[in-house]
């Protein structure tokens, strides 16, 4: 992916509310040029070059997701993961895509094409998050 101009991303994040700070758009640049979720600690490390701390990533990410522009995932492996909002597709349904995540190496991959129809009766409530647990394919090669 073609790494978005900084003009573009302190429009943005200006036209959302928030101040355009250097941390701001070093995160959102991460998460921007992310193929995937990514985690607090993948986000730090790609910033080292910055001076942008993980205490600062952290408050930069709970901004965005205050703002919208990005989104935290859980997948249960107690790890929060963040990924740009505007890279979720919505369906009719509003639901975002599903994630994949590799019960051997732990890796979460979006499965943004990927089509789940679920039938929940409404007296259950509204699904938030589908997550699959499987193989990637890194992992799968290497069990063959």
């Amino acid at each position: 992916m073609r790494e978005p101009p900084s003009a573009n991303l302190r429009q943005r994040l200006r036209d959302v509310g928030l101040r355009a700070t250097p941390a701001r758009i070093a995160v959102a640049r991460s998460l921007m040029m992310a193929t995937g979720p990514l985690t607090h600690l993948e986000i730090a490390a790609s910033l080292v070059a910055t001076d942008v701390d993980k205490s600062t990533v952290f408050r930069v990410l709970q901004d965005l997701i205050s703002a919208g522009l990005a989104r935290r995932l859980d997948v249960g492996d107690h790890t929060w993961r963040y990924e740009r909002a505007s890279s979720i597709p919505t369906g009719p349904s509003g639901h975002a895509h599903p994630h994949l995540l590799c019960v051997d190496c732990g890796s979460v991959t979006c499965l943004a094409d990927a089509k789940v129809e679920l039938k929940v009766p409404r007296a259950v409530g509204d699904i938030e998050e589908v997550i699959l647990k499987g193989h990637c394919q890194p992992c799968r090669e290497a069990n063959r």
